[in-house]
């Protein structure tokens, strides 16, 4: 058997050796490799269990977010409806207060034209009260008057039937009456009063007494 040389042996083996140690430190790199790569791996797992709670937690939002807006929205157009009513009962308050306006200048106008006319019905009333009172006051006189002739021509009868002298007593001289108040149209329309001819028949009496009493004679 041919043996080798002791250079080639030792080259050999430190061949062998380079290439155990370059394998133990290779198998070391590859095992800390290895540690990282699954320290890494818990991580991302971690980091990935983290973002799927995010991302649901997220979705969750979402969602609130959009119920949140829909709920906005529907608001919103309940509250566009209630606006445009709002308007539509402003209006027709408007259009009430407008009539009503113009209702109490109408009624202010009639006001106005009851008042005029209740002062003027006043003023008339007050006139017709004093002519009233004057022609109270007038046929008050003329009825003393009257009963003053009344008894004149009491006193003329009486004188005439016991004097029995030839000659007639002259007659008195009689104040004739005044003259009866005229009424005015406004009163004649409210208060109609017949005038009296009270004056007439005293004279007509006197006359009918002297022919009785010539006639005696």
């Amino acid at each position: 058997m041919r043996r080798w040389p002791m250079y080639i042996v030792f080259a050999v083996c430190f061949l062998l050796t380079l290439s155990l140690f370059n394998s133990w430190s290779m198998e070391t790199e590859l095992q800390n490799k290895l540690t990282e790569l699954s320290t890494q791996l818990q991580e991302c797992s971690k980091h990935q269990t983290t973002c799927m709670e995010d991302s649901l937690r997220h979705i969750q939002q979402k969602d609130s977010f959009n119920s949140k807006i829909n709920d906005l929205e529907n608001q919103k157009i309940k509250l566009n409806n209630d606006l445009l009513e709002y308007k539509d009962k402003m209006s027709k308050s408007e259009t009430k207060i407008n009539r009503t306006l113009v209702d109490v200048e109408l009624c202010k106008t009639e006001l106005q034209s009851l008042q005029n006319l209740q002062l003027s019905k006043s003023a008339t009333l007050e006139t017709l009260r004093l002519e009233k009172e004057t022609l109270t006051s007038q046929l008050e006189e003329r009825k003393q008057k009257v009963e003053e002739l009344e008894k004149e021509i009491l006193r003329l009868k009486s004188s005439m039937t016991t004097k029995s002298a030839p000659n007639p007593p002259a007659p008195s001289k009689v104040t004739p009456a005044a003259q009866p108040p005229k009424l005015s149209s406004s009163l004649n329309a409210l208060n109609p009063v017949n005038e009296p001819v009270l004056e007439d028949n005293a004279k007509e009496e006197i006359e009918d007494a002297n022919v009785d009493f010539e006639q005696q004679l």
